[in-house]
């Protein structure tokens, strides 16, 4: 009777032990096929994150959400950047949108102003290998009265060292040369020089511009 009761508690044991196997097993399998899922899903959220720059002139990097902000960097038209993570629209001074980017550089970017069509697109949209035409009406900016609160000098060639022409107040418009572009500061500042055509022609700091509204 005893090794009866013995043999079956033995059956009893090697059963439990088989099932403890199978649904060990069981659990490796669910959490196999999830990892996959995972990698994806974080793939996927980078992807989301790709932007590409659809601004003509291209944009200037700030290490704050501010244009008088110490400039990190630069990125050119149709260039990609990624935005921050959660990143979203931060209203800076004057009303202009801003937004966190981690790649090609850390810093802060231009997305123009509310009503504005913005200086982002997505990565899968195509742009043209060249830039396009300036819009009607593109040529006018103001001076930004956070920027520059006490007006900007205009000046003969693009440098600081250069003869002065003349002034321009905070807050009033300037027309750009039909044949504007950025000209980097021959001195070695942190500025980018334009040409304007009024209210006096000459060369204003780009850095101290903003859109016209």
């Amino acid at each position: 009777m005893f090794l009866a009761v013995g043999k079956s508690f033995n059956r009893s044991v090697s059963g439990l032990a088989i099932v403890l196997l199978m649904l060990s097993v069981a659990q490796l399998g669910a959490r196999a096929q999830i990892l996959p899922n995972s990698n994806s899903n974080i793939a996927q959220t980078t992807s989301d994150r790709c932007r590409k720059i659809s601004e003509r002139r291209g944009l200037v990097v700030r290490a704050r959400p501010t244009p008088n902000s110490p400039v990190v960097g630069q990125v050119s038209y149709a260039q990609q950047v990624t935005l921050a993570t959660n990143a979203q629209g931060i209203t800076g001074p004057g009303g202009r949108s801003w937004v966190e980017i981690t790649n090609p550089v850390r810093g802060f970017i231009s997305n123009g102003f509310p009503n504005s069509s913005g200086n982002l697109v997505d990565c899968s949209t195509d742009l043209a290998e060249t830039p396009p035409t300036r819009p009607s009406g593109s040529l006018c900016r103001q001076v930004d009265r956070e920027a520059a609160p006490e007006g900007v000098a205009v000046r003969a060639a693009p440098s600081r060292s250069s003869a002065r022409r003349g002034g321009v107040d905070s807050g009033e418009r300037v027309q750009l040369a039909s044949d504007y572009r950025l000209i980097p500061d021959p001195d070695g500042e942190r500025r980018n020089w334009v040409r304007i055509t009024t209210p006096v022609a000459g060369y204003i700091s780009a850095n101290t511009l903003i859109m016209c509204r």
